[in-house]
């Protein structure tokens, strides 16, 4: 059956949650609201797959939304993660990864990073935080300008990046640092309409809490880059200067702990080639065309 690489996966994770679901059932407030989301979105998928196979035949807006869809379907599989966690892990293991900061560095690292504080750098830093939710698109676009082959490999990547850091988060839920170590901050780093700004809508709209190992920011920012690196090296170092503000940020403005952005940035030099493998394994098996 032809099916593109990245149907498949999605699918595939599709298919994963919704046993968790089932093996969850009695221990969800809302099983049924869970599982009808998957269905719509295997629904979705259902149609992509439909249209994919006549991408040669739609106009170039609806090409795009093809190739790009994930960049909501995403989004849609994340915030279903939230009470999935929680059912299947029960109370959030901050303390694990704290322990791991103070063996590694001798220190809460947020708390200690307060001495750098300054309302021109948090605002600097929390646009990089911010930055991430338009990062990888970026890359996105520059490689399908070039090459829509080479963009749909890129996409699928880092929707097998997305789909590893999930797993950590059923492994080892935690709130992060910005709560379980509120009562240690002396500091405010919502000083300036700017972090408030940014701080409140990100709180407002990432339902799912239990989002912090390993760090999603920081192995989505590691993986662009590796890939821009090897396919378009011009946008690399574009983006190198905020990819590195948007790692940094994650525990300047204490979203993370110093251990998930060395598991972020472990796993996307890990993930990135495996990923690469298996495009051209599923190429292989289904027949789909193939990718540069």
């Amino acid at each position: 059956m032809r099916i593109r690489p990245l149907e498949v996966l999605n699918l595939g994770a599709l298919l994963a949650l919704s046993l968790v679901t089932l093996l969850l059932y009695e221990s969800l407030p809302d099983p049924g609201e869970i599982l009808l989301r998957f269905a719509v979105m295997g629904a979705f998928l259902a149609l992509i797959v439909f249209l994919a196979r006549r991408s040669e035949r739609l106009p170039p807006a609806i090409r795009v939304a093809v190739d790009f869809y994930p960049a909501a379907f995403i989004p849609f599989v994340f915030e279903s993660l939230g009470p999935l966690i929680a059912a299947a892990r029960g109370s959030a293991r901050d303390g694990l990864l704290i322990a791991a900061d103070r063996w590694l560095f001798g220190v809460d690292v947020t708390v200690w990073l307060e001495r750098f504080v300054r309302p021109w750098l948090t605002d600097l830093l929390y646009l990089c935080y911010a930055s991430y939710y338009f990062f990888a698109l970026t890359l996105g676009a520059v490689l399908w300008r070039k090459s829509p082959a080479a963009a749909r490999r890129y996409i699928f990547t880092l929707s097998v990046c997305y789909f590893v850091s999930y797993v950590g988060y059923f492994l080892v839920p935690a709130l992060g640092p910005r709560f379980a170590l509120a009562s240690r901050q002396t500091l405010s780093l919502e000083a300036t309409p700017l972090s408030r700004a940014i701080s409140m809508t990100i709180n407002q709209l990432e339902r799912t809490k239990f989002d912090v190992f390993p760090s999603g920011h920081t192995m989505i920012a590691a993986a662009v880059l590796l890939v821009a690196w090897k396919r378009e090296r011009r946008a690399f170092w574009a983006l190198l200067p905020v990819g590195v503000g948007l790692i940094v940020s994650t525990v300047y403005c204490r979203y993370h702990y110093v251990v998930d952005v060395l598991a972020g940035l472990a796993l996307a030099f890990a993930v990135v080639p495996i990923a690469d493998r298996l495009y051209d394994r599923i190429v292989k098996e289904t027949g789909a065309a193939s990718a540069a």
